[in-house]
């Protein structure tokens, strides 16, 4: 049904429709109903652009001391250096000793997990370099952090993620480029030789 011109009905279903007032199948039929009428959808489009206003449109209004006082104490005050958490293991840029694993190829332990668990490393390969076929004890995690990482025709870059399942073995990787990559795997697995 097409609406000739505006009314109060008109008025209601957008108004509601744009303040999400409407039940979903209310909103499932109005939606439809704007595809074939005009009216409608002009009217929705003029409530939808009000109520994007209606946040600014009132007042700052001061949050109660109490809440004021809690958040300050989350956030600490301005120009505090948090306290570290005892509960966490924090390794700055500047920390930590890079190993060589294979020519080219240098990782940065970050955390091992006690009796066999998982480990956390920064992996540094220069252009050029190659890293040999290994076997994964378990799931490894692949964060490429910048540069290019190959496995054969896959090419990942800055951002991307590979997930290697657990007695599964990865072919040859080779950067072109040079990259810097986040590792969490196995310690059983063939590429931290340091941790057997």
């Amino acid at each position: 049904m097409q609406h000739p011109s505006v009314n109060d009905e008109v008025r209601e279903l957008a108004s509601m429709f744009a303040a999400g007032a409407l039940s979903q199948q209310e909103e499932a039929e109005f939606r439809q109903h704007l595809n074939s009428c005009g009216v409608c959808a002009e009217e929705a489009r003029t409530f939808r652009e009000a109520v994007s206003w209606l946040p600014l449109a009132c007042g700052a209004t001061a949050a109660p001391a109490r809440v004021r006082e809690k958040l300050l104490a989350r956030i600490g005050q301005p120009g505090r250096q948090p306290d570290q958490p005892t509960d966490a293991r924090i390794v700055r840029a500047n920390e930590g000793a890079w190993r060589a694993m294979v020519p080219g190829v240098m990782a940065k332990p970050l955390y091992a997990e006690p009796a066999h668990g998982n480990a956390a490393m920064l992996v540094r390969m220069e252009a050029g370099a190659q890293f040999p076929p290994h076997w994964h004890a378990d799931v490894e995690h692949c964060y490429v952090i910048e540069g290019d990482l190959h496995f054969g025709d896959l090419a990942l870059g800055p951002g991307d993620y590979q997930c290697a399942m657990a007695s599964t073995t990865h072919i040859t990787s080779r950067t072109e480029k040079g990259c810097m990559v986040l590792i969490v795997a196995s310690q059983q697995n063939q590429i931290l030789p340091w941790t057997r």
